[in-house]
């Protein structure tokens, strides 16, 4: 396993250890899922842990690796890995249901994990993944995720789920978090789980649903995958910041719609079909453009633009705002291009 440590798990004194993963590109809509991790190591200012070098497991010609300049006159390629991160004693939350015992018992310690999805050898991917986690005494894992679905932004994201374990599916259960019935081409966050099972970590996939017109980083998605996360877990995070940066984006994507009367009445379709829809949509499920385009000739009359063109104009109309706002000049655009956003031409599934 070509792993790089800063720190040896053996000699951290973990407590209570759960590891918290997502993989970026196709099962990170948005970046939900891997701003859910990000946040996470910010906000609890973990520490690296370790790097994983992808040499054997990813394709350098799909998955470049980044030239950047070193001033004055120098370049230096990053390529792409896996990191770790640890944070020690995480607090666990007062209501956590169970009786205070010891003082360690009120910290417990989180391993997070980021790594672009690999393009090749899944199988050994895993099993060298499971076993990382296994040695830093890990018996708990959450694996997040993210696709693009019918949804409205206008309305609270889903979070469907599965466990491997049954005192996780009652734990999920209590949470009213629905069990994932999605079934078709998966992610690497699959073959993962599959791995930690055959070393006895118990795992759960929690996956958030995107507004597939929203092409840019969500944090409304990672909100409602750490809100689920803590309770699982029994753990204290401010979530604060993530709620206020979703509702910034909720009230840009209203302006949109407010100058863009097509992509209202699209909004608005979307709304209808989620408030009469009777169970939660699997992760990334799409409907059919003809159906959707059927549907919407039959209930208001012919969508009259092509949803690629709402897509452009609503990463345009978030540009401009963005560049126009006080100590924005220079920062670039945030349409989640690049590391971590969401992959071109089509919408993922998990």
């Amino acid at each position: 396993m070509a792993i790089s440590f800063e720190l040896v798990p053996e000699e951290l004194g973990l407590r209570n250890p759960a590891f918290l993963g997502a993989f970026l590109n196709w099962p990170d809509a948005s970046m939900g899922a891997s701003g859910a991790v990000r946040y996470l190591v910010e906000s609890l200012r973990a520490a690296p842990l370790a790097t994983w070098d992808g040499d054997d497991y990813y394709d350098f010609v799909e998955l470049r690796p980044i030239s950047r300049v070193v001033p004055p006159r120098d370049r230096t390629l990053i390529w792409p890995d896996g990191e770790f991160w640890v944070a020690r004693n995480v607090p666990l939350a007062a209501n956590r249901g169970s009786a205070a015992g010891e003082e360690e018992s009120d910290h417990r310690s989180l391993i997070f994990f980021l790594a672009h999805e690999p393009r090749l050898r899944w199988r050994a991917y895993s099993r060298e993944l499971a076993s990382l986690i296994k040695r830093c005494g890990v018996t708990q894992a959450i694996f997040f995720g993210a696709a693009y679905a019918d949804v409205p932004h206008t309305r609270p994201p889903i979070v469907t789920a599965w466990a491997t374990d049954s005192r996780l599916r009652t734990k999920l259960e209590a949470l009213d978090v629905p069990f994932s019935a999605y079934q078709g081409p998966s992610s690497m966050q699959s073959a993962a789980i599959e791995a930690c099972r055959a070393v006895d970590i118990a795992c759960v996939s929690l996956f958030s649903n995107a507004p597939h017109y929203l092409p840019v980083p969500n944090a409304n998605l990672s909100h409602a995958l750490l809100r689920r996360a803590a309770s699982i877990l029994g753990i204290q995070v401010d979530l604060a910041p993530l709620e206020e940066a979703g509702q910034a984006l909720v009230q840009q994507a209203n302006a949109a719609m407010d100058e863009r009367t097509e992509f209202r009445d699209h909004v608005r379709q979307l709304e209808a079909q989620f408030d009469a829809q009777a169970a939660p949509l699997a992760p990334g499920e799409v409907r059919r453009g003809a159906e959707r385009r059927a549907q919407a000739e039959a209930e208001r009359g012919p969508l009259n633009v092509d949803p690629q063109d709402i897509v452009r104009e609503l990463e345009e109309f978030l540009r401009r705002r963005t560049q126009s706002q006080p100590g924005a000049e220079g920062e670039g655009d945030n349409t989640g291009e690049g590391d971590g956003g969401p992959p071109e031409g089509g919408r993922p599934a998990p």
